[in-house]
C-alpha cells in the first residue's frame, strides 16, 4: 500500500482484509503527532480521528487552515513543507482533491483523505467494516439511492476491489450520464427502481442530495425527489435488510423520518465504526 490513503483504490483487496482483521489497539502512534487539517465542516470525521489517534498513543494537532500563513499569501508548497517539519502524518479534508495530490508532493509522510470533492474513502472503509460486522460476510447486495457523489465514488471503488459485493446505483439519467467512472460486472447503474429486484437487497444506502461541494440546485433536488428512501421501499427489501447513511442526514429529503429512526437503520453503528475503522487504518499505516 502507498503510505497515503487518498482513495479506496490506494488499497488492494488483501490490504482491506488485513486492515479489517486488526483486532487489538497498540501504541503505534506513541510520540507521534498527526495534524488534523479541515478546510470544511466536520463532526464524525474530526472527532473519530482525534479520539482514535489519542487511543493509539498519539497527539492529534488541530490545524486551522484560515489561521495559517497561507491566508497571508505564503505559498501552498511552503505551507506543507513547514508542516512536514513538525508532523508525522496529516488527516486532510478539502474541497478540491487536487490539493491532496499537490500536498503529497511537499508533505513526505502519510496523508489520509478525510473527504474531498472526489472521494470519501474513510467513510466507505468504515461502512465495509459495519456491513461485515452486521452480516458476518461481505456477500451483500447494496442499493445506492440518489446522487452519485464522493461517497458513492468510494463505494464503487470498493466494489471494484471486492468481488463479494454487489452494487446497484439508482439515480436519474442526467446524473449518471456525466459520470465517467469505471465499473466492474458487479455494478449496475439504473434509473428506474422498478427494474430492481428489491427482495435481494440487503443494504440500502443514501446520502444528502446536495453535498458540501455542490451548489444548491433546485433542478437537481427536483430530479432526485423520487429517489428518497421510504418505508414502502424498505418493505420490499429482504427481511434482514438495513438502512445506512453517512450523516448528516436531511430527513424528509433523501430519507424519511420513519426509515431513519427505524429498527432497520444502523446509522449510529456506522458513526461509531468511523473511529474503529480509522484506528485500524492508522495501525496498518504505522505498524
Amino acid at each position: 500500500m502507498n503510505k497515503n490513503f487518498l482513495n479506496i483504490s490506494d488499497l488492494t483487496k488483501e490490504n482491506i482484509f488485513s486492515i479489517l482483521n486488526i483486532n487489538n489497539d497498540n501504541n503505534c502512534l506513541q510520540n507521534k503527532s498527526i495534524g488534523l487539517l479541515f478546510e470544511k465542516y466536520s463532526t464524525r470525521t474530526r472527532l473519530s480521528f482525534a479520539v482514535g489517534i489519542s487511543n493509539l498513543g498519539g497527539n492529534g494537532v488541530e490545524v486551522k487552515f484560515d489561521e495559517l500563513n497561507i491566508s497571508r499569501e505564503e505559498s501552498f508548497e511552503d505551507t506543507f513543507r513547514a508542516m512536514n517539519c513538525y508532523l508525522d502524518g496529516l488527516v486532510y479534508r478539502t474541497d478540491n482533491h487536487k490539493k491532496l495530490l499537490q500536498a503529497s508532493k511537499y508533505f513526505k509522510k502519510p496523508i489520509i483523505n478525510a473527504l474531498s470533492d472526489v472521494s470519501h474513502p474513510c467513510q466507505v472503509f468504515s461502512d465495509i467494516l459495519t456491513l461485515q460486522e452486521h452480516f458476518g460476510t461481505l456477500k451483500i447486495n447494496i442499493l445506492w439511492m440518489g446522487d452519485m457523489n464522493n461517497v458513492c465514488f468510494s463505494l464503487v471503488e470498493a466494489v471494484n476491489l471486492l468481488s463479494e459485493l454487489q452494487l446497484t446505483i439508482c439515480t436519474p439519467k442526467n446524473i449518471s450520464d456525466i459520470k465517467n467512472w469505471k465499473f466492474n460486472s458487479n455494478i449496475r447503474v439504473l434509473e428506474d427502481i422498478e427494474e430492481i429486484d428489491l427482495s435481494k437487497v440487503s443494504c440500502v444506502m443514501t446520502d444528502v442530495f446536495v453535498s458540501m461541494n455542490d451548489k444548491s440546485s433546485e433542478e437537481k433536488v427536483s430530479s432526485l425527489k423520487s429517489y428518497s428512501v421510504t418505508s414502502e421501499l424498505m418493505s420490499k427489501t429482504s427481511t434482514d435488510s438495513v438502512f445506512m447513511h453517512c450523516l448528516p442526514a436531511k430527513i424528509g429529503f433523501e430519507v424519511s423520518e420513519e426509515v431513519f429512526r427505524s429498527a432497520k437503520s444502523i446509522v449510529w453503528k456506522q458513526a461509531y465504526n468511523r473511529m474503529v475503522a480509522q484506528k485500524k487504518l492508522l495501525q496498518f499505516i504505522y505498524q
